[in-house]
């Protein structure tokens, strides 16, 4: 699973009568972020001050990110962050639900409304995956300010809480404490706006620097959105879920 996978499966919070994608809104532009950290780990980009630069065009295992490699390849001057991120297309958490259903994460039934427009019910989860993958979680913001972004999971905790996905990591008044954690641990890897200049080497290696820069700029988009600023609030929801009529799906929550 790339880590776009893993934030959309902890983004399915399985109720009492259906299975919802939280905080949607924000989450496409949290999966796009996703895929510039792993390509950044993986030695293939790097994010500078200015512009988003390719430093290796070799494939990498998943074909998604190979694409994505492409196409910043090909882009004619190199984009920026803030543009890349501003350019994410409404469809990509659709996209995401197809990679999780081709791996057997998730069920679902497509549908369309009478209007002719397409739906989605998310029939099943298979939450001992989610789980697993929330154990993950558990151990990285356990660690604090101190942990690694070497295996990743530093980078989908601050994406978690950057998404809005907090609550449906650790709903309830029992996660109060570890959403507590969670928003520290991004807190501590925000990066300080005075020292934009002095880190600029440092933005072009490293993936504990480059999920910083990622978090820093999604946090000014979602401010974006939230105060009406740049046009973003036309298309944030991309109204493919469907909001009614599927509380017979109910019993189909459970593992494969």
């Amino acid at each position: 699973m790339t880590t776009g996978d893993e934030l959309l499966l902890l983004a399915l919070r399985p109720g009492r009568r259906r299975i919802r994608i939280r905080a949607e809104d924000r989450l496409r532009f949290a999966l796009r972020a996703s895929e510039l950290a792993d390509l950044g780990r993986a030695g293939r980009i790097a994010i500078g001050p200015r512009r988003i630069e390719v430093r290796d065009s070799r494939q990498v295992e998943d074909r998604r990110l190979n694409n994505v490699l492409r196409s910043l390849g090909a882009t004619a001057p190199p984009p920026s962050l803030k543009d890349w991120l501003r350019r994410t297309p409404r469809s990509l958490t659709t996209e995401y639900l197809s990679r999780l259903e081709d791996q057997k994460a998730v069920r679902v039934r497509r549908w369309r409304d009478p209007s002719g427009r397409a739906r989605h019910d998310i029939l099943s989860v298979d939450l001992p995956r989610r789980r697993a993958l929330l154990a993950r979680l558990d151990n990285v913001i356990r660690s604090g300010p101190a942990a690694s972004t070497a295996d990743g999971n530093l980078t989908l905790a601050v994406l978690v809480q950057a998404a809005g996905l907090a609550s449906a990591a650790y709903p309830g008044l029992r996660g109060i404490a570890d959403r507590r954690r969670l928003a520290a641990l991004a807190t501590a890897h925000r990066l300080d706006p005075t020292a934009d200049e002095e880190l600029a080497a440092a933005l072009t290696t490293g993936a504990d620097a480059l999920t910083r820069r990622v978090l820093d700029e999604l946090s000014d988009l979602y401010a974006d959105f939230t105060t009406g600023g740049h046009g973003l609030g036309h298309d944030l929801n991309s109204g493919s879920w469907s909001e009614g009529g599927t509380g017979h799906h109910g019993g189909g929550h459970g593992g494969w």
